[in-house]
Parts: C-alpha cells; structure tokens; sequence
C-alpha cells in the first residue's frame, strides 16, 4: 500500500513537470490522471478507456553516467592569538569553556560512515529510453526502485562503484494524445541493478566480462 501511495504522488508530481514542458494534452486528461491511483497498466487503460495496447519491441537502455567527486578544498588555517590576557578571569573563562566543551562531546555521537554498498534507490526512467525521437507523450510509472551502489570509501581518492550487475526488463506504458484520443503503448526498458560494489580508485576504470553480469530471474 506504502508502495502504491509512493508511485501515486511520484505520478502525480510527474504529471506537473510534463505540463511544465508543454507537453500537449488536455487539462481534463492530466486532471483525471492526477487524481486517480493506478497500480498498473490496466489500471491506466481503463482510466482513458483504450480498448487495445500497442506494443513495442524495442529495449531501449539509458546512457551510463559517471560521478566524479568533487575537489575538497584544504581547510583553511588557523592562527593562534599573538596576544592573550593574562588576568585572572582569562584562566577561569578558559577553564570554564573547556569543561562545557567536554559536555557537549559527551552528547555527540561518534560518526558511522555510509559503507560502500547495494542500496534501493529511485530511478527515474528518461524520457530518450521510451522515445528518443518524440517529446509528446506521457510515461507510467515515471519511476522504479533499482539497486545501486551507494556509500563512501575510507579516503577520497576512492569511490565506491558495482564489481558485479544485472540487467532485467521492465514493461512501461507511453500514453499519447493523437487526434483527440489518448493512445497508450507498451514499451520495453531496460534496467541495470547493482549486485556487489567496491572501493576503487576514480581513475582506474573497471571492465566487466560477460561472465560477470549475472543474470537472475
């Protein structure tokens, strides 16, 4: 239910950014799509009251990106005071800050780092995966869960990236509007999870073999 609820407002925020892109379909289409919940593709052809699905053969597979970490900049130096005071109540202030900073210590927690591995993460499947040659038309459902490699490596030379895939196929629907009535497609995507990661070094890039993507059904 938590699931259905998620893809509901992910669909109906989906929805408000394809309006924003001029995307031409009428105001009573994009109304009843945003106020209705569809848990499925049927669901969906019903809604617009389509009676046949076309479908396509196509797998398409979204560009693979690299994320590079950003330069962290040297912290900048600190300068001891020259001068200090040395009456009486300069020592007691001192002491008196250096025993509030020991509270505060004690109150804070000791940093657990993010380990580097699989985690379920939200994908949001590119409009160029459904149809690289068109901009008029809708996706459902805009997003799925895939799992990725996520997390940080003990120094920042080091990032954390997948030593094992695989690739599945997922079946979405492309809703257009063509002469006045809405026409619903079946498209083929392609997706990538992760099944194991590791910390490399940023500039060594690992190749993969086919005997290393695992394909599990």
């Amino acid at each position: 239910m938590r699931a259905a609820i998620s893809y509901f407002l992910l669909w109906t925020t989906y929805l408000l950014l394809a309006t924003a892109q001029e995307v031409h379909f009428p105001q009573e289409l994009i109304d009843r799509l945003s106020h209705s919940e569809i848990r499925s593709i049927s669901d969906l052809q019903r809604l617009l009251e389509i009676d046949s699905v076309g479908t396509g053969n196509d797998v398409f597979e979204g560009p693979k990106h690299h994320k590079h970490p950003r330069h962290q900049q040297p912290p900048p130096q600190q300068h001891p005071h020259k001068n200090s005071s040395r009456h009486p109540a300069f020592y007691s202030d001192l002491k008196s800050s250096q025993l509030h900073g020991r509270r505060k210590r004690s109150l804070v927690e000791e940093a657990v780092p993010a380990a580097c591995k699989t985690r379920t993460v939200i994908y949001e499947i590119p409009r160029s995966q459904v149809d690289p040659t068109s901009a008029n038309f809708l996706i459902w459902p805009p997003c799925v869960e895939v799992k990725r490699c996520t997390g940080c490596c003990n120094t920042s030379n080091m990032r954390c990236q997948p030593s094992r895939k695989h690739h599945r196929t997922v079946k979405v629907a492309k809703v257009e509007y063509v002469k006045r009535r809405p026409k619903l497609k079946e498209v083929f995507v392609r997706l990538e999870d992760h099944l194991e990661c590791v910390c490399t070094s940023q500039h060594h890039v690992v190749e993969h073999s086919d005997a290393e993507t695992v394909d599990v059904r």
